[in-house]
């Protein structure tokens, strides 16, 4: 796949991820890896599609659907495509949630390979796991 398929490959995840469609897991290698930074409660390599879709279904509990991705920027190279967006969504609470997120992709056949996903993990912790 080309630059312009793996940036469409991207698109097409997180049109499905925000309508919530199960069928993001077709999108995923076996072997994927997803990366979340430490300080966050779901923070680590999870590795392979059942842990990852783990991880999803772990997020998913934290949030009022739907979700509203804005992607702001999308820059790709060879495998690799890297997103800025907001998210915007209500807390399982009802509170307004409004995060900033970066994602580094790496595409292999068609499929998303690997993962890294960054946000400010203490505002996502205080508003998303408020009893801590």
């Amino acid at each position: 796949m080309g630059i312009e398929e793996n940036k469409l490959l991207v698109r097409e995840y997180f049109r499905r991820m925000q309508a919530g469609e199960a069928t993001v897991a077709e999108m995923m290698a076996e072997d994927i890896t997803w990366w979340v930074p430490q300080s966050s409660e779901l923070g680590g390599t999870h590795r392979g599609k059942a842990a990852v879709l783990a991880l999803m279904g772990k997020g998913v509990d934290l949030y009022r659907l739907p979700l509203q991705v804005t992607i702001d920027e999308m820059v790709a190279e060879r495998d690799q495509v890297c997103v800025q967006l907001v998210v915007e969504a209500k807390t399982a609470a009802g509170l307004p949630y409004r995060n900033d997120y970066h994602f580094a992709f790496r595409i292999r056949d068609g499929k998303l390979a690997a993962v890294r996903e960054y946000l400010d993990t203490k505002y996502a912790f205080d508003l998303l796991f408020p009893s801590g």
